[in-house]
């Protein structure tokens, strides 16, 4: 699980699946944050992704590490949260742009989307 810990904190992208009301999956590019136990990113509510999510929350992510030849990919349905945007979205900002974290500019239609995996699978 070293592995998969030292992935998941690392500033690597996910890419974020959910379905889309007709036709094949939405795909989406994400900075996010793993505490142990929950994927969070941030989104705005005009985005399709949380417009999908609304309608049906399943999800699904995946974050690779091209270099290692390694990945890890979650399954789960989302919960939005509308609430504590600025707090629960800081480590997201201060992993990937920590010059930022302190005084972060966040418009006021932004959600946290956090995802409690039902299923984690690695693979090389």
């Amino acid at each position: 699980m070293d592995d998969v810990q030292e992935l998941l904190a690392g500033a690597h992208h996910a890419v974020v699946g959910v379905n889309r009301a007709e036709g094949p999956p939405q795909l989406t590019v994400v900075w996010f944050v793993w505490d142990g136990e929950s994927f969070r990113f941030s989104t705005t509510r005009s985005r399709a992704k949380y417009l999908n999510l609304k309608r049906d929350p399943s999800i699904s992510l995946l974050v690779d590490d091209f270099a290692k030849k390694f990945y890890v990919v979650a399954y789960g349905r989302a919960r939005l949260r509308e609430e504590d945007h600025d707090a629960l979205a800081r480590p997201i900002l201060a992993k990937y742009l920590p010059s930022r974290a302190a005084d972060p500019q966040w418009t006021a239609d932004r959600v946290i989307v956090e995802l409690k995996p039902d299923r984690l699978l690695t693979g090389r």
